[in-house]
């Protein structure tokens, strides 16, 4: 390595006068302190100077890129090591751009540490203007560019490359997977240029690049060569690697849902539908078939399953095209079922997208809301309706009789002498009488009466439509078949009769009360007049 003494003292001794005959620039550039420590004759000239004390005190940091410091930045511990660097600079003192092939090796200076010495070589071919911007671009580009030989030896790299990547000189070493870049390198020899993504080693560790190949000729040997340029693309990977990390989260939470899920576009056609969607329709192709498909059309070919076909249709219509917010319908199904679907448009920044349809069969629980229906409207000893059942029915039936809309009658029936049976017979055939009543006033009414079970032994009976003769008649009628019949007892058959109080709903009636206790006073009426009889209160 040679060894220069400080600047000024150069100037007289006895190397430098004939370093100042030679025609090639030469200089010393102390890359710590950003500062020129030596330039011979040549070199004041190439940098614009008058005197070489000039050229000393110029300020380089005040001019100096950081593109080029960081070039020099890589520099130093190349050089220190010894390393000859042989690379294209442009410079500009003044106004004036000079490109020039520098040969860079390490100097000690006077303070011990370690300069650049520079120099100026002619090259072999003189470089265009759009050759050297060319290769300005290159060296200031965060693209990292590498060319290597057709063995895949490195022959050099621009500074981002070579900031990223100083120690691994061979085009396999600078992959993660070495048989994928021979593989690579083989292509290369049938196919001019191709374009890669793979798993890179750089200084930091291992990055994903996005990688553009391409043959090319040397220009100074006229040999194959590979040059190579590759930028970041890491963060765009684990981007794409958690969206399909999210979308088979997606997949098994849809497929694993027990509802029909139906994803439509704008456009009305199928983007999703998962499996419990073709198993609610009894579909045999796949969800991932229907994607696509025209849901006008798959309407209309599936509305014969609903009972109410157009209204299924309509309402479809109804909902996309008001686009406005959840709903929530009740379809009942040709083969029995009852399907619950939702309604959810989809809008993203306030942009409609399409809208989501949820389908889930909720038979059973129709069926199970029935049957808890039933059983809390129905007495369950004879299984006519209730009490509560009763009222619900008297207060519809009061209200239409106000309203004007029809007439209507009430007969309230009592068992005679049933505590009597209770304590001679015991209370299960007293539950047999019951049940025996029941059984009579279900087979000797209309389809639109209703008999209720109100108390222990007392049932009254709504009878919608019916003036005061035709109940009077009901009434009597039913006196006689209840005191027929007979009750097969454990030990002897057994009859019993009732008393009948018959009234109607008046328009004038406060209250269902108002009915219920003239019924109540004609029933007593009748008890009192001797049992098993028919009296009325209008």
């Amino acid at each position: 390595m040679t060894s220069f003494h400080d600047a000024p003292q150069l100037t007289t001794c006895g190397h430098a006068p004939l370093l100042d005959r030679l025609q090639t620039p030469v200089w010393i550039f102390d890359i710590e302190q950003e500062r020129m420590h030596y330039a011979n004759a040549a070199a004041v000239r190439l940098w614009g100077a008058e005197t070489p004390q000039e050229l000393y005190a110029r300020d380089f940091a005040s001019t100096m890129s950081e593109a080029t410091r960081q070039r020099l930045a890589d520099y130093f511990p190349r050089l220190m090591r010894g390393e000859i660097i042989d690379e294209h600079w442009s410079f500009y003192p003044g106004d004036q751009a000079i490109s020039l092939h520098c040969r860079c090796s390490g100097v000690a200076i006077d303070d011990g540490r370690t300069g650049m010495l520079v120099e100026g070589l002619e090259h072999d071919a003189s470089l265009d203007a759009s050759s050297l911007r060319a290769l300005e671009a290159v060296r200031h580009t965060p693209l990292m560019v590498s060319v290597f030989d057709a063995q895949g030896q490195l022959l050099v790299r621009n500074p981002a490359a070579h900031a990223a990547r100083r120690d691994l000189n061979s085009f396999v070493a600078c992959f993660t997977d070495h048989d994928a870049a021979e593989k690579i390198l083989h292509r290369l020899e049938s196919e001019p240029r191709c374009a890669v993504e793979a798993i890179m080693r750089i200084s930091e560790g291992e990055r994903w690049h996005h990688i553009d190949l391409c043959r090319a000729t040397d220009p100074k040997t006229g040999l194959p060569m590979i040059v190579m340029g590759e930028f970041d693309i890491t963060p765009r990977k684990a981007m794409e690697i958690a969206q399909l990390v999210s979308k088979r989260q997606l997949e098994v939470v849809i497929e694993g849902l027990d509802v029909g899920l139906l994803l439509e576009d704008e456009n009305r056609r199928i983007i999703v539908a998962n499996q419990a969607f073709c198993n609610l329709f009894a579909a045999g192709a796949p969800p991932e078939s229907l994607v696509g498909v025209d849901c006008r059309e798959a309407a209309q070919s599936s509305k014969v399953h609903y009972l109410e076909p157009e209204g299924f249709v309509a309402r479809i219509e109804e909902l996309v095209t008001a686009k406005r917010q959840q709903a929530r319908d009740l379809l009942a199904m040709t083969d029995g079922r009852f399907l619950e679907r939702t309604y959810t448009p989809l809008f993203v920044a306030d942009q409609y997208h399409g809208h989501l349809w949820v389908y889930r069969d909720i038979t059973r629980q129709r069926h199970q809301e029935a049957d808890w229906a039933h059983k809390a409207s129905t007495d369950p000893l004879t299984g006519l309706a209730n009490r509560r059942s009763f009222d619900e029915s008297a207060r519809r039936i009061a209200r239409s009789v106000k309203e004007g809309e029809l007439q209507a009658a009430l007969l309230m029936i009592d068992i005679d002498r049933f505590k009597a049976i209770n304590d001679t017979l015991g209370h299960a055939e007293g539950d047999k009488g019951l049940r025996l009543l029941a059984d009579t006033l279900r087979h000797s009414l209309r389809q639109s009466d209703l008999p209720c079970r109100t108390g222990g032994e007392e049932f009254m009976v709504i009878l919608p439509g019916m003036s005061p003769e035709e109940a009077r008649a009901v009434a009597r009628r039913l006196l006689r078949q209840i005191a027929e019949a007979t009750i097969e007892a454990e030990e002897l058959p057994f009859h019993f009769t009732v008393s009948i109080g018959v009234t109607c709903f008046r328009p004038t009636d406060a209250s269902i009360e108002a009915a219920t206790r003239r019924a109540d006073a004609a029933m007593y009426q009748a008890k009192h007049e001797g049992r098993n009889r028919v009296a009325a209160r209008w």
